[in-house]
């Protein structure tokens, strides 16, 4: 099975939304944020904006899968990403309420969830991206990301001099 992720580089997103076109685009075939796997949440004014790419997390203990009576969410072992068999789901939503980060959603009129499929190994968001916002990764370099930025953040935080000089 593949460790490959969707990493998102918060800092970079300028709120664009052409990763929601291109991913409703390539699983859809038509050009609508609503069916879109990836989603751009936006915080805050017009001048003072934020903006928060949401997609699958692949949560070690997937919160999606343990809740789905039918037991249709599974791990795609050529992509990693977590699949919902449309034969088997519901529509009920539970996945949708379980999932903490909001990167589940339920297309009424085809009678089924959706979430991120990684576009089957080559993600339209990742390749539409025009700021670099969107990546697909090795799980093990995202780890390692994760750890540099936060040992940057923690330097931020204190002086050189208490770095160098702490007892």
């Amino acid at each position: 099975m593949t460790d490959r992720v969707i990493a998102i580089d918060y800092d970079r997103c300028t709120g664009c939304r052409i990763c929601e076109l291109a991913c409703s685009i390539f699983n859809h075939g038509e050009s609508n944020p609503v069916k879109a796997r990836i989603r751009i949440v936006k915080i805050g004014e017009e001048t003072e904006s934020l903006f928060f790419p949401v997609v699958c997390m692949k949560c070690g203990e997937p919160a999606c899968k343990a809740v789905c009576p039918m037991g249709a969410i599974s791990d795609d072992r050529a992509t990693g990403a977590r699949r919902i068999d449309e034969d088997k789901c519901i529509a009920c939503s539970a996945c949708v309420y379980a999932c903490p980060f909001g990167a589940i959603a339920v297309d009424r009129l085809a009678g089924r969830s959706f979430t991120c499929s990684h576009c089957e190994g080559d993600p339209a968001c990742v390749e539409f991206c025009p700021t670099g916002t969107v990546q697909y990764l090795e799980g093990e370099e995202v780890s390692m990301r994760l750890g540099r930025s936060a040992l940057e953040r923690h330097l931020n935080s204190v002086s050189r001099e208490e770095v160098l000089h702490k007892e």
